[in-house]
């Protein structure tokens, strides 16, 4: 009686036995889809929460943009006392836009640059919004004629030719710059330089090497 017990109970170890490792490899294929899922599930919502975070950036950069633009004249110029300074000028104060609203800025001195003038700021509307231009220095151009030419004492030399003196701009006058001599060059030929007034500005023409 004890051996056909003894052979159940060993059947029965067998099927368990041969049954576990099924068991075991169908909870492990279960386990690895719920994590590919969750996965899958996470990727989305990264997904999501970046193209979010897109729309917000593109959302606050147009609100930013908006509130950048001065849609609004600025107010009239204040009108602002101040005494003369030897090597000085005095640039009047100004409206900027901060984003919200017109911010008055003080005036102050600014030190002069020789051959230049400090251009005041203005407000111009463009495109339906103000902008500013200028308030910053800008060379000075010349609105006078230049002297007259300098006679120069020259004599010919082989091979070369003179080229007169002229006057140029700098720094805010007409400066004189010797004549010189100049290696001849075939097949061209050297153009004297002539002013022109153009807009109420001299202008300087030629003064260069020009093909025949």
């Amino acid at each position: 009686m004890k051996h056909p017990r003894l052979v159940s109970m060993l059947l029965g170890l067998v099927v368990v036995a041969t049954a576990t490792p099924a068991l075991a490899d169908r909870r492990d294929r279960r386990d690895r889809r719920e994590d590919r899922q969750e996965r899958r599930e996470d990727r989305r919502d990264d997904r999501r929460e970046r193209r979010e975070d897109r729309q917000d950036r593109r959302e606050d950069r147009q609100d930013r943009r908006e509130r950048r633009r001065a849609m609004q004249a600025p107010p009239a110029i204040r009108v602002e006392r101040h005494d003369n300074r030897r090597g000085y000028v005095w640039v009047d104060g100004r409206w900027d836009w901060n984003g919200y609203e017109w911010a008055w800025n003080t005036g102050r001195y600014e030190r002069e640059r020789r051959g230049h003038r400090w251009r005041p700021v203005s407000w111009e509307l463009r495109g339906g919004e103000y902008v500013s231009v200028g308030g910053d220095w800008v060379v000075m151009e010349p609105t006078m004629a230049p002297p007259a030419i300098r006679q120069e004492q020259w004599q010919p030399r082989s091979g070369f030719i003179w080229v007169r003196g002229q006057y140029d701009w700098r720094d805010g006058e007409w400066a004189w710059t010797p004549g010189h001599y100049e290696r001849e060059r075939a097949g061209y030929r050297w153009v004297e330089p002539r002013y022109e007034q153009r807009n109420g500005v001299y202008v300087t023409i030629g003064g260069s090497w020009s093909v025949q």
